[in-house]
């Protein structure tokens, strides 16, 4: 599966996984990468999904002090439509410890609710780092997005 195919019909799980690494990073602000991880599918009957990010990140510098975050953006249609879910709500978003100098590999399960039925979705993964200290930075060696339609 790559990133941008559709997933249907309805109640078929959507899901990406992606090991391309990505290192010395140290954007505050999030950004998608490259390659970006995403999946489109239609909001289920019941309007919710369960969403699971995941991936493995570490601080790669000699002063522990940079963070990684993943974090998921909902789009209504596509990457230009309505944002759902801004990546920078951090009720959604997976984080390491600043000391993590190994990869340290999780996810974070949610429920969004609310979506319209029928109604076509663009997930993708972001990511930012802390502030931390020059010339610290952080890398990141995959990133996986799951959706799954919930009764």
């Amino acid at each position: 599966m790559n990133p941008g195919d559709y997933v249907r019909p309805p109640g078929v799980t959507a899901f990406y996984h992606d090991d391309t690494s990505l290192v010395q990073l140290s954007n505050t602000g999030y950004d998608t990468g490259s390659p970006e991880v995403g999946v489109f599918f239609i909001a289920p009957p019941s309007g919710r999904v369960r969403v699971t990010i995941g991936g493995g990140l570490r601080d790669n510098g000699a002063a522990p002090f940079d963070r990684v975050f993943l974090s998921p953006q909902l789009f209504l249609d596509n990457s230009s439509g309505s944002v759902v879910i801004n990546p920078a709500d951090v009720l959604y978003d997976l984080s390491t410890a600043k000391e993590n100098n190994e990869f340290q590999y999780g996810s974070r399960v949610v429920l969004v609710q609310g979506l319209a039925p029928g109604n076509q979705y663009y997930l993708r993964v972001m990511h930012s780092t802390s502030p931390g200290t020059d010339p610290d930075t952080a890398d990141i060696a995959s990133r996986d997005i799951i959706v799954i339609p919930v009764p």
